[in-house]
């Protein structure tokens, strides 16, 4: 990421769809975002859109110029989606208000990844876990220092003795007022982790992308979750796939939980119950 202020901003975006920091914007100055794909320019979100005194969009790029209304050090999310079928879909930016230092024109480029690269990956995990299923004990080829996502799940756990896969496929909607619900949700134990993968389902209101998690029994244990992953934020016009894991202990029997969640901000939550573990 480069750029300082009154200088062009060039920033990459990987696979998740956000960048680091916000994007500086100040009252009455604008700031121009240009992207290196199309965008769809009728499905930009921009949370507090009557507070722009100036929002135009073109083909690969967004105009914006906030009205004094805002105020100093405000934060706010746009969501903006592309054109094209590769990853990320969708761009989701936070936006803080500053009285100097603001970033005038802003050029952002995309490292995509496309549906193909997700399936290899799908596949090469279907191996892996045949591996496991026929008890061989031969190390694998190649093993990330890291292991994230499924892959953590799955070889992060020492010697899996149990794998479990609970395919409720019902939805479960959280606690009201809320406008979140999971939908097809399947439910993974291994060892000492814990997985749902869920679609999530955003009826009204601003985009949603998780943040923390916190799984619940009905006896005062908590766990904290790992960082989620989320194809894409969820909007009233997309639902997006999400993976949520967490490391528990041997006080998470099989039975029935409750998930809390926040989004990326942390401003809001939503709790959910109903989630079974075999």
């Amino acid at each position: 990421m480069k750029g300082e202020a009154g200088e062009v901003l060039r920033v990459e975006v990987g696979p998740e769809g956000t960048l680091a920091r916000p994007i500086r914007i100040g009252s009455g100055l604008s700031t121009t975002l240009l992207f290196d794909t199309d965008i769809q320019q009728d499905q930009v979100i921009l949370e507090g859109r009557a507070q722009f005194a100036r929002v135009s969009t073109g083909n690969a790029l967004l105009v914006l110029v906030p009205s004094r209304e805002l105020r100093l050090g405000e934060t706010l999310k746009v969501s903006i989606p592309y054109k094209d079928a590769t990853l990320p879909a969708r761009l989701v930016l936070t936006l803080q208000v500053q009285d100097e230092a603001v970033d005038r024109q802003v050029e952002i480029y995309r490292r995509s990844r496309s549906a193909e690269s997700y399936r290899q990956e799908a596949e090469q995990l279907r191996a892996e876990l045949e591996r496991l299923r026929q008890g061989d004990k031969r190390a694998p080829a190649t093993v990330a220092d890291r292991l994230d996502g499924f892959r953590g799940l799955v070889l992060g756990t020492g010697p899996v003795q149990r794998f479990t896969v609970s395919l409720a496929g019902r939805s479960l909607a959280c606690e009201h007022p809320c406008a979140l619900s999971m939908e097809n949700t399947v439910a993974y134990s291994a060892g000492t982790r814990r997985a749902i993968h869920f679609d999530l389902r955003l009826t009204g209101g601003l985009p949603w992308s998780l943040g923390r998690t916190v799984l619940l029994d009905g006896k005062g244990h908590e766990w904290e979750g790992l960082t989620p992953w989320q194809s894409a934020p969820a909007t009233s016009e997309s639902q997006a796939q999400v993976t949520v894991e967490f490391e528990v202990d041997g006080a998470c029997p099989p039975g029935i939980y409750s998930m809390k969640v926040w989004d990326a901000a942390g401003k809001r939550s939503a709790l959910f119950k109903g989630i079974e573990f075999n």
